[in-house]
Order: C-alpha cells, then sequence, then structure tokens
C-alpha cells in the first residue's frame, strides 16, 4: 500500500515538475527597469531581432513581405516569435518600453519605414492593441498604407487597434472599410522549432493572396535617382557666346 502511494505521489510530482517546466518554456515575462531612456532605433542593440543583410528593394526583387513585432510584452521570448513569423517574410523586432509602447512603436516603425522598408510590402505582428501614435505613420504616404498588409495578433489578442483607432482609417483597400485587417494566429513549438500552428497558416485573411494582390492593385516603388552630386553639370552655350 504504502509503495503504491509512494509511486502515485512520484508520480504526481513529475506531472508537476513537467507542468512547470512547460509554462516556463511558454511564458516569458520580465520586469522592467524604471525611468528607461528612449531606444535609438539606428543602433542595433535596440533592436532584439532584425535581418542579418537588408532584404532585396522591390524595384529588384518584386513583392515581398516584411514582419515588424510590435509587442512590449510577450509571454515568449522575441526570437521565438521571430523564428516562427519568419515563414512570413524577414522579421524586425525592436526593443520597446512598456510604460511608452505607444511612442516606441511609433518611433521603430518610422525607423524601418525610412531606413528598411525599400518599398516592401509589411505586417505587423503584436499582442497588444496598437496605438494610434501609428495611424499618421501609415497613414504619411497612400503607396506606403497600399502595401500595409494588416496585423497578426499574438498570445490570444482580439483587439487589432487600440482607443480612438478605426480599422478603415489604417487598412488598405484590401478590405472592406467595416472589416479589420487582423487575424489571430497561434505560435507554437513543434519538433523543436517554433512555428505558426495550422494546417495552412499563411493562407489567412491577412497572409492569403496578399501578393497576388500587391501585384494587382499597389504601385510599386521606383528605384532612387542616386546622388546628384555625382551628376555632372555642363553649361550649354549658344553659337558665339562668351564669358
Amino acid at each position: 500500500m504504502n509503495k503504491v502511494f509512494l509511486a502515485g505521489a512520484a508520480i504526481g510530482l513529475l506531472a508537476i515538475a513537467a507542468a512547470i517546466t512547460l509554462w516556463h518554456i511558454n511564458s516569458h515575462e520580465e520586469e522592467e527597469p524604471e525611468n528607461l531612456p528612449p531606444y535609438d532605433y539606428a543602433d542595433t542593440a535596440s533592436w532584439h531581432v532584425k535581418p542579418a543583410a537588408p532584404p532585396p528593394p522591390v524595384w529588384q526583387d518584386g513583392w515581398a513581405t516584411d514582419v515588424l513585432l510590435l509587442a512590449s510584452q510577450t509571454r515568449r521570448q522575441p526570437e521565438d516569435y521571430a523564428e516562427a513569423l519568419a515563414a512570413a517574410g524577414p522579421v524586425y523586432a525592436p526593443r520597446l518600453r512598456r510604460a511608452d509602447f505607444a511612442d516606441d512603436a511609433a518611433a521603430a516603425l518610422t525607423h524601418y519605414v525610412e531606413r528598411a522598408n525599400q518599398g516592401r510590402a509589411f505586417i505587423i505582428a503584436t499582442s497588444e492593441p496598437l496605438p494610434a501614435s501609428l495611424v499618421p505613420v501609415i497613414n504619411s504616404d497612400p503607396m506606403l498604407r497600399a502595401r500595409f498588409g494588416g496585423v497578426l495578433l499574438l498570445n490570444g489578442q482580439t483587439e487589432a487597434f487600440g482607443a480612438g483607432v478605426h480599422a478603415g482609417a489604417v487598412c488598405s483597400d484590401r478590405f472592406k472599410p467595416s472589416e479589420a485587417c487582423a487575424e489571430t494566429i497561434d505560435i507554437r513549438r513543434e519538433s523543436g522549432s517554433w512555428v505558426i500552428a495550422g494546417e495552412d497558416p499563411l493562407e489567412g485573411p491577412v497572409l492569403g493572396g496578399f501578393k497576388d494582390w500587391l501585384e494587382d492593385s499597389a504601385p510599386k516603388l521606383a528605384p532612387p535617382l542616386g546622388d546628384f552630386e555625382d551628376i555632372e553639370v555642363v553649361e550649354i552655350r549658344r553659337p558665339g557666346q562668351t564669358d
């Protein structure tokens, strides 16, 4: 009887230990120091994840999609999310202060648009409602808004946008004014890798058919003209004209 009881107790303790271990693997919550200064997104150290090399611009290889992970609180390491989201495209995951999420998210998006986007399509992944501070950034250029694919919601998040933000004011014409350009996805660890769960994880409302829509409906950014300092200016004189 005692042996049976002890064996049962041991099994119970092992089950509890396994559950605690699994919780730690699937949970990531770090305390944030107070009064953190703003991040400088020109500094690589201000990013959890960035592509090792710049992805090719749209005028070189055609339409492709980047993923911007904007989340100040996650249950897992940002690198784990990035591993899964890489199935959709190169991932950019800036460091964000929880107390200043709106300011930091806008600053990181602005830096990405001005320094890294190069006309590529992009989607945003987040575990919290996106703040109103992102709206003027996305709406700063109609071509930029056209290639904004929408929002991937993580950690069971159901609201894509925060208070005061209407989806119709930020989503592209790919979606009806009454539709939220968002879908909820589940990130899981399978066979030793972090993946987007599901049989066809890239065929949801946000990712499915996005490239085809871009080809049919979105204008491509033209290559830059280059540095005008490299252009030689030659003065044209009429016949017989002198200084």
